[in-house]
């Protein structure tokens, strides 16, 4: 039987929530024999922000190896040996996440939510939805673990 995932991008802002995904992504790549692509994604305004005229963003490379470097350690805590690349983009987190799903050939996204509501969801919208909707494979998404 064929694997059903063989791609897997797990998008890590270095919060609870993607940390949570990134155990489900793991845990599915193992199940396929997949890739798990990490990416993560720097500068990236406010969705809200996308009303307003877009602003270069400079990539910083001191930055983006710093990023490099906390997503291979990730990697070996969390990926236990399950094969993995890792990206690192400049920009919006949404359109981003999209762009390397098409380049890399992606066939499933598994990510965190924040599971914001009323007016911090309006004010910080919501990549996870944004993704939700343009996706063109399917999205997995893991909401917050309820405070306890």
């Amino acid at each position: 039987m064929a694997a059903v995932f063989s791609k897997i991008l797990c998008p890590i802002d270095f919060e609870h929530d993607s940390m949570d995904a990134l155990g489900l992504a793991c845990q599915l790549a193992k199940q396929n024999s997949a890739t798990v692509y990490l990416l993560t994604v720097i500068g990236a305004p406010p969705p809200a922000a996308a009303a307003l005229p877009p602003v270069a963003l400079n990539p910083n490379p001191e930055f983006e190896a710093a990023c490099i470097r906390r997503l291979e350690v990730i990697a070996r805590e969390k990926l236990a040996g399950a094969s993995h690349e890792i990206f690192v983009a400049t920009g919006n987190a949404a359109p981003e996440i999209l762009n390397l799903t098409a380049a890399q050939g992606i066939d499933l996204i598994v990510m965190g939510t924040h599971g914001r509501t009323g007016l911090k969801h309006f004010l910080l919208g919501s990549v996870a939805e944004h993704v939700v909707r343009q996706s063109p494979v399917p999205v997995l998404t893991i909401h917050p673990k309820a405070a306890g």
